[in-house]
């Protein structure tokens, strides 16, 4: 398959949720974390990186990280219209849609097709090169936090709504397709 040219507008089409960030030096940083990480990796199409290398490879980056922020965005605006909880929406699209792109790099291209764990997936902690990328692009530092709060293989606590709403739409989006998928849940599973 022929390279897919690695543009602004062509990640901006596999993550339309990324136009409902209403600020748009938000919204371009977000693509740009996007596109240079893909610039950067081994995948030729970004549309073919998976979701995870214990799932179906018709489970996709990009279809997981579109869910998270549908779902995140859903919780933001019930969390501030039924209990009156500030959350930024932006920064919850934000993260949401940031916080798994370090699987870009954390996955490579298996010969077989799919993917498989690549050298950095399994040396850095999830989570770390979508921070770096960030912080690179000059990103808030809660927006940062978020990122690597998300995962529970990190020691660190989400300490804003927006990392509380994330972390838990990713763990809902993740254990609908395990549970689909005939795998062990995250939530059942301990450290």
């Amino acid at each position: 398959m022929s390279q897919v040219p690695i543009t602004v507008d062509h990640v901006r089409d596999l993550l339309p949720e990324a136009g409902e960030i209403a600020r748009k030096d938000l919204c371009d940083s977000v693509l740009d974390v996007w596109v240079r990480a893909w610039r950067s990796s081994a995948w030729q199409q970004l549309s073919d990186v998976p979701k995870s290398v214990d799932l179906p490879s018709s489970r996709t980056l990009t279809t997981h990280s579109r869910a998270v922020a549908r779902m995140s965005a859903q919780m933001a605006d019930t969390v501030t219209q039924l209990h009156g909880i500030a959350v930024d929406r932006d920064a919850v699209l934000a993260i949401a849609l940031l916080h798994d792109v370090c699987k870009i790099h954390e996955f490579e291209p298996a010969p077989a097709g799919g993917g498989q764990w690549s050298t950095p997936g399994r040396r850095f902690q999830h989570g770390f090169l979508s921070a770096h990328w960030m912080l690179e692009a000059g990103m808030d530092d809660d927006l940062v936090h978020a990122v690597i709060a998300h995962t529970p293989h990190s020691s660190v606590v989400p300490q804003t709504q927006e990392a509380v709403i994330v972390h838990y739409a990713d763990f809902a989006d993740s254990d609908a397709q395990l549970l689909d998928a005939g795998q062990r849940l995250f939530c059942k599973r301990r450290p």
